[in-house]
């Protein structure tokens, strides 16, 4: 009785195992697809939230731009009309005139050539120049020198006329204080040479200056008057391969500083 039942329990228990590992596998692939629904509904708020943010990005670029465009155009008003903050009706901005129209520029400094004409207040003439940027200090052509004092102080009297050879040619005599005493070392003689340092003012084109010279007998030089680099280091730039850039303008009227 028992054998012949045997096989029907079996039966019954393996088709119980196979229902239950039937529920698992679709409990499985629901769980799965539950997952997956998840993940794409969160990858679906993830982009919007960029796309809103990029959209939010967009309009401050926007906007941005937009600023600029207004500050840009209160700039050119504010140039263009220097006066409106004083609320004057119709008024008329004169232009502004150059101070120094005739003088050539580069970088904002003046250009000078290895030989140019200055003017001098002292004399009021034209001498020619040698624009030398290897020399440090300027000297100035000076013969019949005469050393005296004048309120405490000591002066110097000299020619300074170029060619001495020419009777005809009224002297041009200047006076001024002696500042100092420098020694001038030169090459054909080993002993040094006292001489005196004196201040005048100088205009070259449109530059007028004081500078200072060192006096020497320049007679047997080409040039009266030889500028250094301490008058011209910080107002101009020398051009070697020019000459006479800044002309020989006569002056109409000097103001002295």
């Amino acid at each position: 009785m028992l054998r012949r039942h045997f096989p029907l329990l079996a039966l019954t228990l393996l088709s119980g195992c196979a229902l239950n590992q039937s529920e698992q596998h679709q409990q499985t692939l629901q769980a799965i697809s539950t997952m997956e629904m998840n993940v794409n509904s969160q990858l679906a708020s993830m982009t919007d939230q960029i796309d809103q943010q990029n959209e939010h990005i967009a309009n401050l670029e926007k906007e941005l731009l937009s600023l600029a465009e207004e500050v840009n155009k209160v700039s050119v008003q504010t140039v263009s009309e220097p006066h409106e903050a004083n609320n004057a009706p119709n008024a008329v901005v004169a232009p502004v005139a150059n101070p120094e129209p005739n003088l050539k520029l580069a970088h904002g400094k003046a250009i000078l050539g290895e030989e140019e004409w200055v003017w001098l207040d002292s004399v009021k003439s034209h001498f020619k120049a040698r624009i030398d940027s290897g020399a440090t200090t300027s000297s100035l052509n000076a013969v019949d020198l005469q050393i005296f004092e004048r309120n405490g102080k000591e002066w110097v009297r000299f020619n300074l006329n170029h060619q001495v050879t020419d009777v005809t040619k009224e002297p041009e005599i200047i006076e001024a204080p002696i500042l100092r005493w420098v020694k001038i070392r030169q090459s054909s003689s080993q002993e040094a040479v006292r001489r005196p340092v004196v201040e005048a003012w100088v205009k070259l084109g449109s530059l007028h200056e004081k500078a200072q010279f060192t006096l020497a007998d320049r007679t047997q030089m080409t040039y009266p008057v030889l500028l250094g680099r301490e008058f011209f280091k910080d107002i101009a730039l020398v051009d070697v391969g020019k000459k006479y850039v800044q002309g020989k303008d006569e002056p109409e009227q000097l103001t002295i500083k």
